[in-house]
C-alpha cells in the first residue's frame, strides 16, 4: 500500500488520515528443490482515489454557529470513508459561523453513489450549540454533486438534544430513496425477572443500508416489562429487504436483564 505523503497538520494538506489502495501482491511459492520463490503481481482493478469538496452551511439564525469540533462521514454504496474532522475551513478562518458557508476538501478510496452521511460536533468550547442548514458533497472525479439537508439543531441544549445527526441524500437521481416507516414490536419473555428498566437501541439492516442506532422510548410508559409486548414506529429511508436486526442495551437501571422473545418487523 504506497502512500509517500505526509501525515502532519504543518506538511502537505494537513492532514492526519490516507485512505490506501494496494499496487503489488508478493506471494511466495515453495518451488520442488525446497526453495521459497517470490512472485510479484500487479493489483488490477484496484478502487480510485477521490477528491471530495464538501460545503457545509450555517444556518442564519440567532446562535446557529459553533465553536466546538465536527466530525463527518461519508456513506456510498462501495462504502464510507470512516469519520474525519473537519480541522481547516478553506473560505473562512473561523469556521461554521451563523449564515456561513466552509469548504473543505477531503481524499477517500472511491465511494461510489453516496446515499447518507453522519455529522456531529463534540460538545466543547464555550458555544458548541450549531444549527446546521445542509451539506453539500461534490466528488470532483465524477463531477457528481449531492445534497444533505438538516436545517436543524446539533446541540445537548435544544430540540432534540442530540449532537449527532444521519442525513439522507436528496437530490441524486441514479437512486431512489423513498421514506419508510417501519412498524416495530418487541415481545418480552414470561419468564420470573424477564423485563428490563435499561434503555434499549435498535438497529435494522436491509440490502441497501440500514437504520442507524435507535434508542426505542416512549413518553410516560414502562417498557419492556415481563409478557408485554411493545410497538414502535422507526421513520428511515427504504432499506430494501431486511437482512437482520440489533437489539441491545445499556445495562442502566436497577433490573437490566431482559428475556427478549422476539423483534417483528
Amino acid at each position: 500500500f504506497p502512500c509517500e505523503r505526509w501525515l502532519a497538520k504543518s506538511e502537505d494538506d494537513g492532514e492526519t488520515v490516507r485512505e490506501l489502495v494496494p499496487s503489488d501482491i508478493f506471494t511466495e511459492k515453495l518451488m520442488k528443490d525446497g526453495t521459497l520463490k517470490q512472485i510479484e503481481e500487479e493489483v488490477e482493478d484496484t478502487l480510485e482515489v477521490h477528491t471530495y469538496k464538501i460545503s457545509v452551511f450555517t444556518g442564519d439564525i440567532y446562535g446557529a454557529g459553533t465553536d466546538a469540533n465536527v466530525f463527518l462521514n461519508i456513506y456510498g454504496d462501495l462504502g464510507d470513508m470512516g469519520e474525519r474532522k473537519l480541522s481547516k475551513s478553506e473560505t473562512n478562518f473561523n469556521k461554521f459561523e451563523r449564515g456561513q458557508e466552509d469548504t473543505f476538501t477531503i481524499q477517500a478510496v472511491d465511494l461510489g453513489i453516496l446515499y447518507k452521511i453522519k455529522i456531529r460536533h463534540d460538545n466543547s468550547m464555550f458555544s458548541p450549540d450549531w444549527f446546521l442548514e445542509k451539506v453539500e458533497i461534490l466528488d470532483e472525479t465524477t463531477e457528481e454533486s449531492f445534497v444533505f439537508l438538516c436545517e436543524r439543531w446539533l446541540s445537548k441544549k435544544k430540540e432534540d438534544k442530540k449532537i449527532e445527526r444521519t442525513l439522507y441524500e436528496q437530490v441524486h437521481k441514479a437512486r431512489s430513496l423513498v421514506p419508510v416507516k417501519y412498524e416495530t414490536i418487541v415481545v418480552t419473555g414470561f419468564e420470573k425477572g424477564a423485563g428490563t428498566d435499561a434503555n434499549v437501541f435498535i438497529t435494522i439492516y436491509g440490502l441497501n443500508g440500514d437504520s442507524g442506532r435507535r434508542a426505542l422510548k416512549q413518553k410516560f410508559r414502562n417498557l419492556f416489562e415481563r409478557g408485554k409486548t411493545n410497538r414502535f414506529y422507526l421513520e428511515t429511508l427504504d432499506m430494501g429487504e431486511l437482512k437482520k436486526v440489533r437489539i441491545e442495551h445499556d445495562n442502566s437501571g436497577l433490573a437490566p436483564g431482559w428475556l427478549v422473545e422476539r423483534v417483528e418487523i
